[in-house]
Order: C-alpha cells, then structure tokens, then sequence
C-alpha cells in the first residue's frame, strides 16, 4: 500500500483540526491550491510550501518523503491511515463481512460528506470528542449485550 505525501498531509491537517481553508490561509495558499496537494494533482510544490506545511503540522520531512530512519520506533511514524489497515487485521473475522464493510462504508461518507458543517476548530474537535465518547458507549453496550446472549 503506498501513502502519498498528499494523503498525509491531508491526514495531518485533520488531525490537527484545521479546515482545508484556515490551513491554507495559515501557510499562506489558496484552499485549492492546497486542495490540489493534497489530492495529488499538484504533486511538485515549491519547497518553501512544503517546509511550511511540515513545520505547522509537526510533520518529520523524513516521514513524509519515505526515508526511514533506523534510529526511529516505525510504529510512532505510521500514518493514521495504516492504523484501520491494522485495525483491520484485528478484526478481520468481522470486518471481512461484506455487510458490515458497507456499512462501515456508508458511515465513513456520512461523516466525510456531512451535509453540515462545523468550521471552528473549537467546536468540531468538541464534536470529535463526543462521538468518540459515544463510539466507546455503544461498543460497551454491545460487549454486554454479547455477554448476557452469547454467553462468551
């Protein structure tokens, strides 16, 4: 699976909770031109945006062109988007139910394409937090549940 610098920028700057446009103005580009990073259509930036772009994100210049340092825990350098690759590996009984990968699916563009949405970073790191409190909820609910009927 190859992650590109984009795809990690992109991760990063959510993490981080910027919307594509704050970020942008931040490091001094147009959204769409940071859109176009991103996205891999703009895949030659000028090194003054890219420094930019790793110094407000904390993102190591190592990391995101791919040399590896072997001094370095690998596991601390994974991108977000590996971590459902091993989730997944996990939870590969479950999760290679066609069924449930549709519906992981579908919840996955609900959220990515909401219909609303919350331009302060406050807030939707606000948000954030409440559904994971309200993921772990429900997951407790059903290992209960799963206890109480399946008797494992």
């Amino acid at each position: 699976m190859e992650i590109k610098i984009g795809e990690i920028i992109k991760t990063k700057r959510e993490e981080k909770g910027y919307s594509l446009s704050d970020f942008a103005k931040l490091i001094e580009i147009s959204p769409g031109y940071l859109s176009q990073i991103e996205n891999g259509i703009r895949t030659n930036p000028k090194l003054e945006i890219i420094l930019r772009i790793i110094h407000e994100l904390g993102i190591d210049i190592e990391m995101l062109l791919g040399v590896e340092s072997a001094k370095d825990n690998y596991l601390a350098r994974i991108p977000s988007l590996l971590k459902l690759t091993l989730a997944k590996e996990r939870n590969l009984k479950t999760l290679s139910d066609p069924d449930v990968v549709r519906k992981i699916s579908t919840f996955t563009d609900r959220v990515l394409e909401a219909k609303y949405t919350i331009d302060n970073s406050e807030l939707y790191s606000l948000f954030l937090e409440d559904l994971l409190s309200q993921t772990d909820n429900i997951l407790k609910r059903y290992i209960e549940i799963k206890k109480k009927f399946y008797k494992l």
